[in-house]
């Protein structure tokens, strides 16, 4: 099989390519404010990126990208799209269920935006349940902080931030011409003044008496740049390694994935 993109195969090439062990993975990201040196669709091009590099796995089918998703709360800066929760939710059903008919049993979502992961739960809950599929999602920004700011001393801000060092890296990784470097530049989140919390992103996490809570606000009292962190350190040596760590869990996940049994 040369290509394991369902868009590019014939009808009967995908007939022939799926067995009880197939799984599918579908590629999830946004279109949403992500900083004045980064594209609006960053989440898009990553997940893309690391799907690219699952072509060819045994066993494994790539779908169609998704890029638009739920990220509302970012719609007061021009550029940004946003799907309803509702719409988000219907659209990986009939997506999913169009491939179920098909006889796709395993799906794993490449997601790349952490704002999407409620309608992921919520339409994975219920094909669980209808239908008896196996269904999982990998969080790539939560790989690239387990596998890289956690464990590798060359990212220097230790975590994975929005806009920051290892977002930015990964860009210039992937897409490198969408990087507007002369406007790199660290900012932080900003806190309630004369407040004790203490805002920790854009989707509302607060940490208050040693617990994170959520504290939803306008996205304008949390940021003013949409750069949530410092992508001074970043560049696309740092950024390959990102993309390549995040690429090889990946595989090692879809191969066990593909492994569950079905009750």
């Amino acid at each position: 099989m040369g290509s394991s993109f369902i868009a590019r195969m014939t009808w009967e090439i995908f007939k022939e390519a799926v067995d009880s062990d197939t799984v599918v993975v579908i590629p999830m990201g946004s279109t949403e404010l992500e900083g004045p040196h980064l594209p609006l669709g960053v989440d898009t091009i990553v997940a893309d990126g690391i799907a690219g590099l699952l072509n060819g796995e045994p066993g494994i089918l790539i779908g169609p990208t998704l890029p638009i998703g739920y990220s509302k709360w970012f719609l007061p800066y021009p550029g940004t799209i946003t799907l309803e929760t509702e719409t988000l939710i219907r659209v990986l059903t009939e997506y999913t269920k169009s491939l179920i008919a098909a006889g796709i049993r395993r799906f794993v979502f490449l997601n790349a935006h952490k704002g999407n992961n409620a309608c992921i739960e919520s339409t994975a809950r219920n094909l669980v349940a209808e239908y008896g599929v196996r269904v999982g999602m990998l969080s790539l920004w939560k790989l690239a902080h387990d596998l890289c700011a956690v464990k590798d001393r060359s990212i220097e801000e230790g975590r994975f931030t929005h806009a920051g060092e290892i977002m930015t890296s990964a860009v210039m990784a992937l897409a490198p011409e969408t990087v507007i470097e002369n406007r790199i530049q660290a900012d932080r989140v900003k806190s309630p003044e004369q407040s004790a919390f203490k805002v920790k992103n854009s989707l509302g996490e607060t940490e208050f008496m040693d617990s994170v809570q959520i504290v939803f606000q306008k996205i304008g009292e949390v940021t003013d740049s949409g750069t949530l962190g410092d992508p001074t350190a970043a560049n696309a040596k740092k950024g390959e390694m990102i993309i390549g760590r995040v690429a090889a869990y990946a595989r090692a996940f879809l191969q066990e994935f593909r492994k569950l049994p079905f009750k």
